[in-house]
């Protein structure tokens, strides 16, 4: 039995925090040491120093970290030894040993089984429950025994179908195109903890070179695409792992599509003219179906879903829609019974249904003329034996009519010689032989003189006379004949209730498996949908906040040049006031002087002030 592996011994995301610490550390121009590590993960990571300990001395075993003593070189520690880490290069790493260094399926370490015929490391708990394989003494994994089965598509028409995939694939995720030259720490990880790089460019690059020789290597390098994003991205909601595991998810859509009929995944993406129209092989089923707030419609059905259909409808747009087979009619149903609306769409969609079922009927025709032609072949075949059986027959009989001729007064043998020859011959050369010659021949001896007397009645009456010993032979091969007869027919019910019964357990596997298929495909999309959902609302929020923001700031900016202008003109108003002169007395803006401090808007209140309080007080030189 294949016995497990344990490939490395550390965390991925503790391995890859320490390394970041220590290139950080070594940027501050100090050596990485225990100490400041564990100062680094704590304030950055949350981590103590007891993990930090066992994660370093797990990193250095599988040779990620090396561990070193140097001299200190600058302040208090100069000249004492000090016990630091760094990060070897990629030349000092582990040597390849041609199998990866974490799992596949959950892009984590530990005990592992590797694959004989990759590179490719599982975990006992993540190996598919189906796999064929019972982790005998050589482990295969499910992706190389997947890859072994015969394919039904030629490499060209295969990769061709591929392209239009890969296409599909990196319209959807651009951030996938290239994703190992980005950043230089980036660059650092992938050099040290994916052992194999594959992005969509290099798909790419691989379909057009028609390197993909069936639909499971596609597969394995989008999924390897996954495996090098998990391992250095790590589970990053809404980031470019999420964009991975999508894009897998979209992937197997697309394969599965081509497994179930290539020739329809190549006609819609390919669009040629009535591109619709063309037949698959074998043809679809033809039927109207009626989605919610629509008349019915023709459309084809693509796949069975248990009591659902997925249809593909006629017309401008070639809608797709799973519909309920309640509502789904034949295509030979009577169109005044399910009151279609005879709109222009509808008229173009039948003149595109005649159109189709014109070429399936052309396509039935040549196939039917090369049958009749290879059924003319044998047909021709059987007549020539037939043809054979009657010359050989014509002979015997002609044997028979000169025997007859040469029968003397003097002797009885050549009856003989005819009976041996008329066993020989075929059954319908076997009942036109008389019975005369039997009787003969099994008659008891005679005077020479009676059977000379007897010869010419015996040439008149041989073809009319039987004797009952001719008709019991007779009627035992007819029996035997019809007895061969029957068995035939038996044989041929028995295997037609044979094929009845294969029939009916492929359709209802069929059915199973293509319930079961529907069932993943719709939970599936459920699940695509939730998260493009949250996805979205997460992209909108953050849009929300981001125009909220740049609102706030656009009011505060606007808030404080309002402010400014307004303290600027209250400054000149206090300014302008300061300059002015004002009467003592009402407080209003003065017009006359009296003194150094004392001004009058009028006589009036320069006399009023006067007699009430200024004359006493008034500085004015007299």
């Amino acid at each position: 039995m294949s016995q497990p592996v344990k490939r490395r011994y550390s965390s991925i995301l503790r391995a890859k925090q320490l390394l970041s610490g220590i290139a950080f550390i070594r940027q501050q121009k100090q050596i990485p040491n225990l100490k400041r590590i564990s100062s680094y993960m704590l304030r950055e990571h949350d981590v103590h120093e007891s993990e930090v300990q066992k994660q370093l001395n797990l990193a250095v075993k599988d040779g990620l970290i090396i561990h070193y003593t140097a001299i200190g070189s600058k302040g208090s520690k100069t000249g004492i030894e000090q016990e630091g880490y760094k990060i070897p290069q990629v030349d000092d790493s582990e040597l390849d040993d041609g199998h990866d260094w974490y799992c596949f399926e959950c892009h984590q370490g530990g005990e592992m089984f590797e694959c004989q015929d990759c590179w490719r490391v599982f975990h006992e708990a993540c190996l598919p429950e189906n796999s064929d394989n019972q982790l005998g003494s050589k482990f295969t994994c499910y992706i190389c025994q997947a890859g072994r089965a015969k394919n039904k598509l030629k490499r060209k028409m295969l990769n061709t179908l591929l392209s239009y995939t890969v296409l599909r694939l990196k319209e959807k995720t651009r951030e996938l195109h290239r994703i190992a030259l980005k950043e230089p720490e980036t660059e650092m990880m992938f050099e040290r903890f994916v052992y194999k790089n594959m992005d969509l460019n290099m798909m790419e690059e691989k379909v057009s070179n028609h390197k993909y020789k069936c639909l499971e290597e596609f597969q394995a390098d989008a999924q390897t695409l996954l495996h090098a994003v998990f391992v250095v991205y790590g589970e990053e909601k809404g980031g470019i792992t999420e964009l991975a595991r999508i894009m897998v998810k979209d992937c197997k859509y697309d394969l599965e599509e081509i497994r179930h009929c290539h020739r329809c995944y190549y006609l819609s993406n390919a669009k040629p003219q009535h591109w619709f129209c063309q037949p698959c092989d074998p043809p679809h089923e033809l039927v109207y179906a009626k989605q919610k707030g629509y008349s019915y419609w023709p459309a084809k059905i693509i796949q069975h879903y248990g009591d659902k259909c997925d249809v593909r409808f006629f017309g401008a747009f070639h809608q797709r829609a799973v519909i309920p087979t309640e509502y789904i009619r034949p295509i030979n149903a009577n169109l005044k019974t399910m009151s279609i609306k005879k709109t222009t769409g509808f008229t173009k969609s039948m003149k595109e249904l005649q159109l189709h079922q014109q070429l399936v009927e052309e396509i039935a025709s040549k196939a039917s003329d090369s049958d009749k032609a290879s059924s003319k072949d044998e047909s021709s075949d059987g007549d020539e034996d037939e043809q054979e059986v009657e010359e050989e027959t014509m002979e015997v009989e002609e044997e028979g009519e000169t025997d007859k001729q040469q029968v003397t007064s003097t002797s009885v043998q050549p009856p003989r010689k005819k009976r041996k020859v008329s066993k020989a011959a075929s059954p319908e050369s076997s009942i036109i032989v008389t019975s005369s010659e039997d009787k003969i021949a099994h008659s008891p001896p005679v005077p020479t003189s009676t059977i000379a007397c007897q010869t010419l009645k015996i040439k008149e009456h041989s073809r009319a006379s039987q004797t009952d010993e001719s008709q019991f032979k007779e009627k035992a091969e007819v029996t035997s004949c019809d007895s061969k007869l029957c068995n035939c027919k038996e044989n041929q019910s028995a295997l037609e209730e044979l094929r009845k019964n294969l029939l009916k357990e492929h359709s209802s596997e069929k059915n199973e498996a293509l319930q079961e298929l529907s069932e993943k495909l719709l939970k599936s999309f459920e699940e695509d949908k939730q998260q493009a959902v949250s996805r979205t609302m997460a992209n909108t929020k953050a849009e929300i906040e981001r125009v909220k923001k740049q609102a706030e700031e656009k009011c505060k900016e606007k808030y404080m040049e309002e402010m400014k202008k307004l303290a600027q003109k209250h400054k000149d108003s206090i300014s302008q006031t300061k300059k002015k002169q004002w009467c003592f007395n009402c407080e209003e803006e003065a017009m006359y002087h009296c003194c150094w401090n004392t001004s009058y808007c009028s006589v009036k209140c320069q006399q009023e002030h006067w007699h009430k309080e200024h004359k006493r007080i008034c500085r004015r030189k007299r």
